[in-house]
């Protein structure tokens, strides 16, 4: 401890460092030194106690091409601990294993029937968990946190009971299942909050404070961020604009379905990805049929938008693969409609951003259990933090 620190400020200080480690990936004592205002023995003392607490490491320097010795780097050892982000939809059980920065080291998707009962759902999700984790060769001891997506409203005890696409799924207790096999803490967030919460930490939404993201695919949904804070609402309904029938999110992917020509052994969750891809092959029915779902999607953003008015708003979701058929529709619907037209940007992440959602789910469960107020050793939470 340096001269007459008082233990608490130490205990700040000391997170402080890590935090600017955690966020700014290799970083030197000097850029340390600017980013905190700390002074350069304080920083160095600070250094040397998060290395001997196991957070942090050294890593070899690049040469500056001076000839000079270049100055020592510290990074956040991530790989300490592992995370589980899984999705469970309606037609696919989606599961990530990562770091605790978030770095997906292992993912497998596998297909579920849309009209499974509850106890068949849950038994894919353990049979998906099972398969993951054995082909990764971890083990569910060693996991720090879970964080789980399902479609619907989600409660602060994680149960979907108001409304839910997943047939039967009101009385499932899924942290409660989950708890039969993990240990650690265990979250379940509603699948399009998550969504933006990876295009928050990841995507196109990163740095923004206010965002409207809309789910586009085989569900319609949205989910919204005011001052970097997802809105959840007193019940975690925020967001399930769907519900208006007036909106017509309900019905939008059925627009695609009745093209002309249609294989008939389509499956339903297909009937959309076809529509679009004749669309792209310009055949004329095809692209009406893609500007009416564009103006569905547009006259529930609008609703969001109106209410929040937001910095951006994020497409995300399995239509995006043809954004450029009907992003221009929508934006011009969305134009029409709205006060102040926010700008309109596609997710990047690609087709698993509800479970690296659920990713950033189980970060936070570690962030505030290990490095909260005080920094704890790096050590596997406890289920009940």
């Amino acid at each position: 401890m340096t001269v007459r620190e008082k233990p608490r400020v130490r205990e700040l200080n000391l997170l402080r460092v890590f935090r600017e480690i955690r966020a700014g990936g290799k970083e030197t004592t000097t850029e340390l030194i600017r980013s905190t205002g700390l002074s350069r023995p304080s920083v160095t003392s600070l250094v040397i106690e998060l290395i001997e607490l196991g957070w942090i490491e050294v890593v070899d320097p690049a040469s500056d091409g001076q000839g000079g010795r270049p100055p020592q780097r510290f990074c956040f050892r991530a790989q300490v601990g592992t995370l589980v982000g899984i999705d469970i939809g309606v037609h696919r059980i989606s599961v990530l294993l990562a770091d605790l920065a978030g770095e997906v080291l292992f993912s497998r998707k596998f297909d579920v029937e849309p009209t499974a009962t509850p106890t068949e759902r849950l038994a894919a999700v353990d049979a998906a968990l099972e398969t993951t984790l054995s082909e990764a060769d971890v083990s569910a001891d060693a996991i720090w946190a879970v964080g789980a997506a399902v479609t619907g409203p989600v409660d602060a005890d994680g149960r979907t009971s108001m409304v839910s696409p997943l047939p039967d799924w009101a009385e499932v207790d899924l942290v409660a299942h989950l708890a039969q096999r993990f240990s650690c803490p265990i979250r379940v967030e509603n699948d399009v909050k998550l969504a933006l919460l990876a295009e928050h930490e990841w995507g196109v939404a990163r740095g923004a404070s206010d965002v409207v993201f809309i789910l586009a695919g085989q569900r319609t949904g949205a989910a919204s961020m005011v001052n970097g804070q997802v809105v959840r609402g007193h019940g975690g309904a925020a967001g399930e604009i769907g519900a208006l029938p007036a909106v017509r999110w309900h019905t939008a992917i059925e627009r695609l379905h009745p093209l002309t020509g249609s294989p008939a052994s389509l499956k339903e969750s297909e009937r959309a990805a076809w529509t679009f891809e004749q669309a792209q092959r310009s055949n004329a029915e095809a692209k009406k049929l893609v500007w009416k779902y564009a103006r569905d999607v547009a006259t529930g953003a609008a609703a969001v938008v109106l209410t929040l008015d937001p910095e951006i708003v994020v497409l995300g979701g399995g239509s995006t693969q043809w954004a450029s058929l009907w992003i221009a529709e929508f934006s011009a619907v969305l134009n029409k409609s709205v006060v102040r037209m926010p700008e309109v940007r596609v997710s990047t992440i690609g087709g698993d951003h509800v479970a690296r959602g659920a990713i950033r789910l189980a970060m936070a469960a570690v962030e505030n259990s290990l490095y909260g107020d005080k920094l704890l050793p790096p050590l596997l939470p406890a289920a009940t933090v």
